[in-house]
């Protein structure tokens, strides 16, 4: 025979052992969850030592461009880093969908409401300020993922493998324009250089994805109408890396050829003469890269040759002299930089970095906010 239990005992049992199994039950129901919210998260790729490819000597070349003593590099990587938490805590904002983010560079009215604007050019450009800090910020990657799937989800009108030059990137049907050809060459070569960097990172497949956009860049290069083409801003330095992914593609239609561009930059008033202050801007990095990263002869002798101008120019912007609506004065000033070095006029960069140190883009000034923080880091010495 069975012992037998009251029902009071009967009773007691039956609530302990449904206790037990609850918090049984429940541990495991949590276990399982931190495990999947951690399996979800964004693992920070390993970053490789690597740099943004140069022509032979040419490291040599911008070490001596801006020879600065250990202090002041210390100060300067200091106030680099300081710049770039304020641009990534204030600049860099997260998409509506939380998978993407954005650096704003305006407002625009859509329907009764108005919506933060990004563009690919200053996307492009934000991914290789994040590669460039790479070794400050461990979180880096992730940050550059993210910036090239605001791009990504946002297609160009009749170019699915390109991006809108301009979207609302809180818009989850954000018009679809025309892409920025310069801007996706910019696009292809930062996300490159960011898979070099970190050989890790696996959003998305970019074995496919960047080759894609570079044929589709290419053929879309090729139906640009004349006028249009005057617009793109001169892309040597540019092609001259995408030619290094695929040497089967021509890009002589991405914007002026550097015969042109040179011989247009060797006309007196060259800097007066382009009404377009963004193509003036864009085209001026382009030469300064050209210079300092490929130590290209013909680059050299051009800014060397227009010395007086490009003085004149840059005096011009640090007395505010020089505005313009589309293509700010910070905007400007960060994009003559690598020029500015190639000349070798060190009390000149003096008073630039100062200006670059005290100026504050204003809020809507996503690209005069990046481009900054990239004149700064060539300022203070970083090797890119």
């Amino acid at each position: 025979m069975f012992p037998q239990l009251d029902v009071t005992e009967t009773t007691y049992l039956a609530r302990l052992i449904v206790s037990i199994l609850g918090v049984v039950v429940f541990f495991s129901l949590a276990v399982w969850l931190i495990r999947r919210r951690q399996a979800a998260q964004p693992i920070e790729a390993e970053p490789v030592p690597t740099k943004l490819e140069m022509m032979p000597g040419a490291e040599t070349l911008l070490a001596n461009l801006n020879p600065l003593t250990s202090h002041e590099r210390s100060e300067r990587h200091l106030a680099l880093v300081k710049t770039y938490e304020t641009w990534k805590t204030e600049r860099v904002l997260h998409s509506e969908d939380g998978r993407s983010r954005f650096v704003r560079t305006g407002v625009e009215k859509s329907g009764l409401r108005y919506q933060l604007v990004a563009t690919t050019q200053t996307q492009a450009l934000a991914i290789l300020v994040s590669v460039l800090m790479a070794e400050h910020d461990p979180q880096a990657s992730v940050q550059a993922e993210a910036l090239f799937a605001a791009a990504l989800a946002h297609p160009a009108y009749q170019q699915p493998d390109l991006s809108s030059w301009k979207f609302l990137p809180d818009l989850p049907r954000s018009p679809r324009l025309d892409p920025d050809a310069h801007a996706e060459a910019w696009l292809v070569h930062s996300m490159t250089m960011a898979t070099e960097r970190w050989s890790g990172i696996n959003r998305f497949n970019y074995s496919e994805i960047i080759p894609e956009r570079l044929r589709a860049l290419q053929t879309y290069a090729k139906t640009l109408a004349p006028e249009m083409l005057a617009q793109v801003s001169f892309s040597g330095y540019l092609t001259s890396r995408l030619r290094v992914l695929d040497a089967s593609l021509d890009w002589a239609d991405l914007g002026e050829s550097r015969e042109q561009f040179f011989a247009n930059f060797a006309e007196p008033g060259y800097f007066k003469g382009e009404p377009v202050f963004s193509k003036l801007g864009l085209s001026l990095l382009q030469l300064g890269f050209l210079a300092l990263l490929n130590h290209d002869p013909l680059a050299l002798n051009a800014i060397r040759g227009s010395e007086q101008e490009v003085v004149e120019f840059v005096e011009g912007l640090l007395i505010n002299q020089l505005t313009g609506p589309e293509f700010s004065r910070l905007a400007m000033l960060s994009s003559i930089v690598p020029a500015l070095l190639a000349l070798e006029l060190r009390e000149l960069s003096e008073r630039v970095w100062d200006a670059l140190i005290d100026s504050q883009p204003d809020k809507d000034d996503g690209l005069g906010a990046t481009l900054r923080l990239l004149g700064i880091a060539l300022l203070s010495g970083t090797a890119i």
